[in-house]
């Protein structure tokens, strides 16, 4: 049964009526007709509107995935048949702040609100807390709205030190001379595709970015990848395994992946899925039969290439340019922003 409570402009107008009736029965009953009848009558009516409203449906519009230090915003648009005045509330996790509480028209425009990111994870916001209140605001009744709804952050990705990167790009040397396959056909850019793909002619005249994709793709090399860490130290490991397959498939590699949540094979244009997987891998140990083994444990974060290891060191740069998320001072997710859009911060 729904649960109707008198506001302090309720309690008030109930206190004047009673008020109301004491005078009434001390001098006479017009004092108690003036004043009591159109109280009773204007709360009734408070309690009837708000006992039969419906509560309302929410449909919460989420941000992009960014790094932590990304701020965007998050929208909750209301449906229901008689729109109220109310208070909103949005439950937010641990892993993201913001102001999600406002005083708005719930069935008019939708309520906004800022959000950052702190922590990377997948971070569920909700459920909203409406409490609506009469025309008059003399009684209220809260109402928890169903469902709830993700956002994804990522781990921070950095340029690699020079020693690893160049290690890196020694895997790659093998087929640095190969010719690539024909020309297949031109798509838009996409998070992750590398800049020597893109058609800069074509683009001049689309005024957007567009890659060239080839028909040799089922012939790249592939490096394997193997990412552990140690209990409580899986941020750490994400990314530095974000950012040395990041590094990977910008040098035109296809990268298979093992981390303790799973496996997936990644090919160039493939930095999003790397994140997604990423912001969302825990702790545990994958053992080190890979081409590339990235370790994080009490010790520190180690990149072993090809026998070679070395501490994970992201040198003063980080990879910045997540599409769709703008960043904080800190900037955000990776390296695949055009040219004009890049910057370096300090890491």
């Amino acid at each position: 049964m729904p649960r109707v409570l008198p506001t302090r402009r309720g309690l008030a107008v109930a206190a004047v009526a009673a008020a109301a009736v004491a005078m009434g029965v001390e001098f006479g009953p017009r004092a108690l007709d003036a004043v009591v009848l159109p109280a009773a009558v204007v709360l009734a009516a408070a309690g009837v509107q708000l006992y039969l409203l419906d509560p309302p449906r929410v449909d919460r519009t989420t941000p992009p995935p960014g790094d932590p230090g990304t701020t965007a915003t998050v929208r909750l648009a209301f449906d229901t048949d008689t729109p109220v005045t109310g208070v909103v509330r949005d439950r937010l996790p641990d892993g993201v702040d913001g102001d999600a509480e406002a005083t708005t028209l719930i069935g008019g425009e939708p309520f906004a609100y800022e959000v950052t990111y702190r922590e990377r994870g997948e971070h569920a916001l909700g459920p909203a807390t409406v409490s609506a209140r009469d025309v008059l605001g003399l009684a209220r009744r809260t109402v928890v709205t169903e469902g709830r709804d993700a956002v994804l952050v990522y781990p921070r990705v950095f340029h690699p030190s020079p020693a690893v990167g160049e290690r890196l790009r020694g895997l790659a040397a093998p087929d640095q001379g190969a010719e690539r396959g024909a020309f297949d056909h031109l798509r838009e850019y996409a998070r992750g595709d590398s800049l020597r793909d893109v058609h800069w002619k074509s683009s001049a005249k689309r005024e957007e970015l567009v890659v060239q994709e080839f028909a040799d793709d089922g012939d790249r090399q592939r490096v394997t990848m193997a990412a552990s860490a140690a209990p409580g130290r899986a941020d750490a490991m994400a990314e530095a395994a974000a950012t040395v397959g990041y590094a990977l498939l910008d040098e035109g590699m296809a990268v298979s992946l093992t981390t303790p949540d799973g496996g997936l094979l990644l090919t160039p244009g493939d930095a999003g899925r790397l994140l997604d997987h990423l912001a969302r891998v825990g702790d545990g140990d994958v053992g080190e039969s890979a081409d590339v083994v990235v370790r994080a444990d009490a010790d520190g974060v180690t990149v072993r290439v090809d026998g070679a290891s070395r501490p994970f060191d992201p040198g003063d740069r980080r990879r910045i340019g997540v599409e769709g998320a703008s960043g904080g001072d800190e900037g955000a997710g990776t390296d695949d922003a055009p040219p004009a859009d890049r910057r370096e911060v300090r890491a």
